[in-house]
This record gives structure tokens, C-alpha cells and sequence, in this order.
């Protein structure tokens, strides 16, 4: 279960970290990157200045040459190293903890050479403030931020307990402090709102992913229930759908003696027998190119030909007719077997999206009903078809007439019992297949 905002996003009110270690962590990582420019830009402004101070400083001051230039090279080419190690300050702590460090030397170093040059008053402490301007330039954290100012303040705390010139420090010390406080004050509020906007983006980022994926399973899920070309359309905006289909093959399977049967086990049988089926044709109806439509009870309803370019329906369905009937056998419910009667029949039919809430695809059309009753009648085992269908797979299929058929709502109908391929059928000498080219 995901933690409340409010909790996740809880700073620690000193350090100001995310009490969340894995929210830290990928602040550290974020801001690093982002904060590696200014990082490199005090060290090298640092290296930059110190040097050229390094030989100003004995014309502007009373310090020796031989202590003013080490001091500024060496504090130049500790700015620099403190440069160089950029590739590791990966992370913002890291960055914070070498810049704390070099402008903590800075600032001492400064206030030992004003004290020893006699220019602590005004150059001295205007030096010392301008560390904490470029502090706030390289956007130091707070925690950091607080302790460089607390070792620049201990030093100046001794500079000007330690001076004995004529100038008095009070304004000084005033102007010293406020630029302290004022910047460190600044920081805080800078971290602060800096962390609550990585918090606030990266929890827009999360919930964008979410509703992507959300979004994604949603147009799974319509793809799975409905036909392509049927929910490309709705999710393209469309609300009334229908659509005239000139040509499908419409295929009804039942289980024969199923209402019986399922008297006889319980409810969780009779789902569990079912569910095992049904999911047999599904990747049945999936291998043969033909689209579910629904179940009914016991009953399974599918049809090829939605597409406009399938122009093989008919010897598919009946494919996948066979295909289940032979399917179902593998299948027993108290110890026998199951047996399939599969109607097929072949015609024009209307298809469209029922309702908004409940999205459901279905057709209608006598091609629909008369498959139906073709399932109701035909026999135990076969495939059985309207002279519709067996016009168009009797080069592919041999099949058995049955007679003329007198179909409820429907006036009567020849009928047919699909035997097998041809080319791989062997017929009873009863069976005579119906030629090519023949009625």
C-alpha cells in the first residue's frame, strides 16, 4: 500500500533531508546533477581570484610577499583540485561537503591574512561576506551552509577578539552577521522549496506513468472484447456503432445434455469445467483468425469475416468448428466425456457496440439465427452447416447432406454435416461428397 503523500514528502525540519532514504536518494542524484555547474563554478572563480590576489595582496596590504603568495597559490590550487574532483561529487551532499570545506578555508585564510595585514576592518570582512554570496550562488544546502558559516564565524569571532588597531568593529561585526544570517535564511528557504518542487514533479511524474499505464490496460482491455477494427473506432471517439457486413460465417457450439450435467455438480464445477473449455476455444478462435463474440450459458458464439479483406471466412470457422469439437473431448465433467453440437451458417449480418456502460459487441441478422438453429438441431459431434456455408468450403471440405431441415422462425433449409477435409478425409461408402462446381 503506497505511504500518504504528506508522509513521503516529509522533510526533517534541521538537515531539511527527506525522512523517505529512497526519496532522498534520488533527490541527491537529481540535484547533484543539476547543481554540478555551480559547484564548479565557485572552486574555479576560487582558483581564479586567489591567484592574482596572491601578488596584489603585498601591494595593498603591510603582508610579506613570502607569506602572501604561498597562501594565494596554495589556496588557488586547492580550488582547483577541489575542481577536479567533480567526476566524484556525483551526489549533492558530496558537492556541498567539498564547497563547505573550500570556502570554510577561504574564509579563514582571508581573516588570518587581513589580522596578520592589518586590513580586518572593511576589506577584511567584506571578503569574509562575499563567501557567503557565492554560497548562496552555488546554492549550498542548508546543513552545510550553517556549518561553514559557524567555523567563518568562530574565525572571525577570534580575528576581532584578537585586533588591536585603532578602527572600531561594531559595524563591521553588524554587517558580518547579517550577511550571515541573511544568507543562511535564503538557503533554507531555497532548499525548502527546491525539494518540494522535485517532490511535487516527481509525484506528477508518477501519477503521468500511472495513468499511461492505466490508459494502456484500458485499451487492452477494449482490444480483448471487442473487435479491432470495432474498438479502434471507439477509441477514436466514437459512441454509435454499427456496421453492415455483406458476408461473415456465424458459428454456435453448445454442449450437448450440459443442463442435466449440471445439475448434478456444483456451482463451482460447473464454472471451473466451463472456464477450462471456453479458454480451450478462445486460443482456438485466436489461432483461426475468427473473433469471439460471447458466451451464453453453455453456449459459444463466434464469426469470421469482420474484416473486409478475410475473404477465407468460412473454411476458418468451420476449422474451428471441428477444432472445438475435437477439443471438447478432452474435456469430461463426472467421468465422461464432453460433446460439442456446432451450427455454422454463412450470409450478411449487422454488427455494433450495445450500451456505455458495459461495452459489448454483438450481431444480429438472419445469418445469426439461423446458425443458432443450426446448433440446435444438428447432430452430437459435427459440424453443422447451411447450404450458405457449403457453397463456400465444398472445394476444401467434403460434406454429408442431411436433408431439408425446417429451422424454427425460418422456412426450410438444406442442410449439411461437414465430414472432413478432402484431402485428408476418408468417407463411408454412404458418403458421397459434394462436388466441386455441384449444388
Amino acid at each position: 500500500m503506497a505511504e500518504p503523500v504528506t508522509t513521503r514528502g516529509a522533510l526533517h525540519p534541521l538537515s531539511l533531508r527527506f525522512l523517505d532514504d529512497a526519496l532522498e536518494r534520488r533527490y541527491q542524484r537529481q540535484a547533484g546533477a543539476e547543481s554540478l555547474n555551480g559547484y564548479l563554478m565557485i572552486s574555479i572563480a576560487s582558483a581564479v581570484i586567489w591567484a592574482p590576489a596572491a601578488f596584489l595582496l603585498p601591494q595593498s596590504t603591510s603582508l610579506a610577499p613570502e607569506l602572501a603568495i604561498p597562501a594565494g597559490l596554495a589556496m588557488s590550487a586547492l580550488s582547483v583540485a577541489i575542481a577536479l574532483l567533480a567526476r566524484w561529487t556525483t551526489t549533492l551532499d558530496r558537492q556541498h561537503l567539498l564547497a563547505a570545506l573550500l570556502t570554510s578555508a577561504n574564509g579563514v585564510v582571508i581573516l588570518a591574512l587581513a589580522t596578520i595585514g592589518g586590513a580586518l576592518p572593511g576589506y577584511g570582512v567584506a571578503a569574509a561576506t562575499l563567501l557567503f554570496a557565492w554560497g548562496f550562488v552555488s546554492r549550498t544546502r542548508f546543513i552545510f551552509a550553517a556549518l561553514r558559516t559557524a567555523v567563518i564565524g568562530l574565525a572571525f569571532g577570534v580575528a576581532v577578539a584578537t585586533y588591536s588597531g585603532p578602527a572600531n568593529l561594531v559595524l563591521d561585526v553588524l554587517l558580518f552577521a547579517a550577511g550571515a544570517v541573511g544568507v543562511l535564511l535564503a538557503l533554507h528557504i531555497l532548499e525548502r522549496n527546491r525539494r518540494r518542487v522535485f517532490f511535487q514533479d516527481l509525484v506528477i511524474r508518477e501519477q503521468t506513468e500511472q495513468l499511461a499505464v492505466e490508459h494502456q490496460k484500458s485499451e487492452a482491455l477494449i482490444h480483448n472484447i471487442l473487435p479491432e477494427s470495432i474498438a479502434e473506432r471507439l477509441l477514436s471517439g466514437e459512441r454509435t456503432i454499427a456496421v453492415d457486413y455483406p458476408s461473415v460465417t456465424v458459428l454456435f457450439g453448445d454442449i450437448v445434455g450440459f443442463t442435466p450435467l449440471a445439475a448434478q455438480l456444483r456451482a463451482r464445477d460447473v464454472i471451473d469445467v466451463l472456464g477450462r473449455l471456453f479458454l480451450s476455444f478462445d486460443q482456438l478462435a485466436s489461432e483461426h483468425d475468427v473473433v469471439k463474440i460471447k458466451t451464453i450459458g453453455d453456449a459459444y458464439m463466434a464469426v469470421g469475416g469482420l474484416t473486409p479483406d478475410d475473404d477465407d471466412h468460412a473454411p476458418a470457422v468451420v476449422r474451428l468448428g471441428l477444432a472445438m469439437i475435437e477439443e471438447a473431448a478432452r474435456h469430461e465433467a463426472l467421468g465422461q466425456p464432453l460433446q460439442l453440437r456446432v451450427g455454422v451458417h454463412s450470409g450478411p449480418a449487422v454488427g455494433g457496440v450495445i450500451g456505455s456502460q458495459r461495452l459489448a459487441f454483438d450481431l444480429w441478422g438472419d445469418t445469426v439465427n439461423v446458425a443458432s438453429r443450426l446448433q440446435e438441431l444438428g447432430p452430437p459431434g459435427r459440424v453443422h452447416i447451411g447450404e450458405g456455408t457449403m457453397l463456400l468450403i465444398r472445394d476444401q471440405f467434403a460434406c454429408e447432406p442431411l436433408g431439408a431441415h425446417e429451422l424454427r422462425g425460418h422456412s426450410n433449409m438444406q442442410t449439411f454435416a461437414v465430414v472432413g477435409p478432402i484431402a485428408h478425409s476418408v468417407l463411408p461408402a454412404s458418403v458421397s461428397p459434394i462436388p466441386v462446381g455441384g449444388d
